[in-house]
């Protein structure tokens, strides 16, 4: 409860007027929310009957057996992937990809002993999946109506991150178990489908609970849901065990996200990833399932807005607005289980999406690392829309690519993806394969991209492994303006460097979503860029969001050189110029100028790759790897003091390495003529060693 004090200085603030109107306006909604958990309340504790139940679909069945034999029935490509043989697809994959199978298999063992894999760690539950607790904390949610939460969530009662607990109810781990049943027959996968699928249900009650709270959340365990359910829907064991109550709850479910979409929300929402997210759930709920009542009502609605986002969150150079290179992703692959399925039902708005999705994978494909990989532009959740892939490494592309290829006949997506991954073959169907083989991979007709809506700029020497490539950020901060710019990190006019083949300079990542390093990892000093008098590029909310946003735009780009200005900070006009003379050797210009004389403070920021060191010289710094000198970065003059700074770089969700930092200030008077500070990496002469780093450091 909050201080006397407290409500002393709000009346100042705002007078006794607005206190009161506050004060009435917390107690209607308490009111409300207090009325919602009763009625809810009341509706959880009695379980949807049959009758009840079958009168939300067609009307064509006269009990859940019927209905559940009929979508047994059905072709399985009716579903999610367009796959209908069992035995034949077991066979292909097993032809194909013999490591994958393995892998599922294993995998998929483990889940029928209580082990489950989430975000790069190895969670058991002896006892069984406890699923209102985080695995990582032990922190037990309570167990309340969804509406109790609002105030709830990111208050300091809150003292668990929720990333890896909504990871853990997301259910991908039940595709696992329905892929290992398809490749094997073997029942313990069904059975072990059913006791976790029965367990959630019966523990998680209509509206109750926060795996209710967030309708993103509900839709990534549908589409879960829903794809899972097409491997196991012809089992008997599954139909005696679970179906009924799994069918009812997957209908509870559509039901609850079909009124609570993001569109419906207070009009100050800016909607983002999370509204993609639940529209392309409700689309393949709907279309997977038009036995239900409302499927068709669901399908056109969440269709229309699909279209609608697709064009108000994608730039039309490709870039997701987020500016945060892990939901470009999210969003591509969610938009793809839309193409493909309005590709299968021939609706016509395939023509709308496939251009744009098209877009989006050529601009990761000019975000390549030589390791396959990209920057960690931005903030990240990890997440996924099926998570055919397993573990994989996030950040590698390139089975998004290998679909690009297959999809989109893109010769040059098939060079760079390198092979067929299983992933294509999930959501393209046994046909991806002969449409692979039938492309001639070929390299991109440009090695270096731009992407001016967006703002990035790719400069690059070859597609060979041992090339040069640095990625430019350059563009608006993120989507929405002051006050959102949700997942965007204070990145404007940061460098990542690629040299011979090697991660130089790297962005420092994520790490996590709540606690004291949320914010370091989103600041101006996480990233290879400048600050200005000790400002950064804009000031973060407590968890998302921000106010006081800069801008950056690019003035000139071709394939050697690029130069960009930032919004002026104290009066401070920023621009960056990079020119690459030729391979390993990269010259960086800092220019900084103010209308008015006066003092003024500059900071550099220079994150190397864990597993570099730097030596410290004059005026140079040595960067050295496995003890021998790789290169070195030469320092500007005019009074600019260095150091080496140990900093901090995440590749992986919660976890955090250390590496080298170069950190540089200069101190004095800026006027209307530019002050240059003149940076240059300098690979050329003595490297004695070009071995590839391990990905993880990229």
């Amino acid at each position: 409860m909050k201080s006397p004090a407290y409500y002393l200085r709000r009346m100042t603030e705002i007078g006794i007027g607005g206190v009161l109107s506050n004060a009435f306006l917390s107690l209607r909604h308490k009111a409300w929310a207090g009325s919602q958990s009763i009625w809810w309340g009341m509706r959880s504790r009695r379980p949807l009957g049959d009758p009840e139940f079958l009168s939300k679909t067609t009307g064509k069945w006269d009990s859940v057996q019927s209905l559940l034999r009929h979508l047994a029935n059905r072709p399985g490509s009716s579903f999610v992937f367009p796959h209908d043989a069992q035995s034949a697809s077991a066979a292909l994959f097993k032809e194909k990809q013999p490591e994958y199978v393995a892998n599922v298999i294993s995998t998929a063992d483990a889940i029928c002993r209580n082990e489950i894999h989430l975000l790069g760690q190895t969670y058991r539950f002896p006892q069984g999946v406890d699923w209102h607790t985080d695995p990582v904390s032990g922190f037990q949610w309570p167990f309340w109506h969804r509406s109790r939460y609002v105030s709830y969530l990111y208050s300091a009662r809150r003292s668990a991150d929720l990333i890896v607990y909504w990871e853990l109810n997301r259910h991908h781990f039940l595709i696992t178990l329905g892929i290992a049943y398809w490749l094997t027959n073997d029942v313990k996968y069904v059975n072990a489908f059913g006791s976790l699928t029965q367990n959630w249900i019966e523990k998680n009650p209509l509206q109750h609970g926060m795996n209710w709270y967030y309708p993103l959340e509900v839709s990534i365990r549908l589409l879960a849901w829903t794809a899972a359910f097409q491997f196991f829907r012809a089992s008997p064991a599954f139909m005696e065990r679970c179906g009924s109550a799994f069918i009812k709850s997957l209908w509870q479910q559509a039901d609850f996200l079909s009124g609570h979409l993001q569109i419906a929300r207070t009009k100050k929402d800016t909607p983002n990833n999370h509204l993609i997210a639940e529209l392309s759930g409700l689309f393949v709920v709907a279309s997977a399932f038009p036995e239900f009542a409302s499927a068709q009502a669901w399908r056109e609605t969440a269709l229309q807005f699909i279209l609608q986002q697709a064009d108000g969150q994608v730039y039309p150079d490709g870039m997701h607005r987020e500016q945060a290179i892990g939901y470009h992703r999210f969003v591509l692959e969610l938009m793809l289980l839309v193409l493909m399925r309005c590709k299968r039902d021939a609706l016509p708005q395939e023509r709308d999406l496939a251009p744009r999705l098209e877009k989006m994978l050529e601009y990761l494909l000019f975000s390549v690392t030589p390791a396959g990989t990209v920057p960690t532009w931005g903030d990240t959740d990890y997440g996924k829309a099926l998570g055919l892939g397993l573990e994989k490494d996030f950040w590698d592309v390139r089975p998004l690519l290998s679909t690009g290829a297959a999809l989109f006949n893109r010769a040059d997506m098939k060079y760079v993806a390198q092979n067929l991954d299983p992933e294509t073959l999930w959501l393209l169907g046994p046909d991806a394969s002969n449409q692979w083989d039938a492309l001639r991979a070929r390299a991109p007709e440009s090695a270096s991209g731009r992407f001016p809506h967006g703002g990035m700029y790719i400069i690059r020497d070859s597609w060979s492994p041992d090339t040069d490539v640095a990625y430019f950020r350059c563009g608006p901060l993120g989507l929405g303006g002051a006050g959102y710019c949700a997942h965007a990190h204070c990145d404007l006019l940061s460098l990542v460097l690629w040299i011979n083949g090697q991660p130089l300079l790297v962005d420092s990542g994520t790490y996590m979503y709540s606690g004291e390093w949320r914010g370091h990892f989103r600041l101006t000093h996480s990233h290879n860029t400048v600050m200005v008098d000790g400002v950064h590029q804009g000031d973060p909310k407590r968890f998302f969001g921000w106010t006081r946003v800069s801008n950056a735009e690019c003035d000139r780009w071709d394939e050697n050189s690029v130069s960009g200005r930032m919004t002026p900070v104290n009066g401070v006009e920023l621009r960056r110029r990079i020119f690459h003379p030729q391979p390993g050797v990269w010259e960086l210009t800092d220019s900084a100028k103010c209308g008015e004389r006066g003092a003024h403070r500059l900071e550099w920021f220079f994150h190397l790759a864990p597993g570099l060191e730097v030596v410290v010289g004059e005026h140079v710094c040595s960067i050295v790897k496995d003890s021998r000198q790789i290169g070195t970065i030469s320092i500007p003059d005019g009074g600019v003091r260095f150091e080496k700074r140990s900093a901090w770089f995440s590749y992986d969700y919660g976890v955090k390495l250390p590496n080298a930092q170069i950190y540089a200030v200069w101190e004095g008077e800026l006027t209307e003529t530019d002050a240059d500070f003149q940076w240059r990496f300098d690979f050329t002469a003595g490297a004695t060693d070009t071995g590839a780093i391990n990905a993880k450091s990229a």
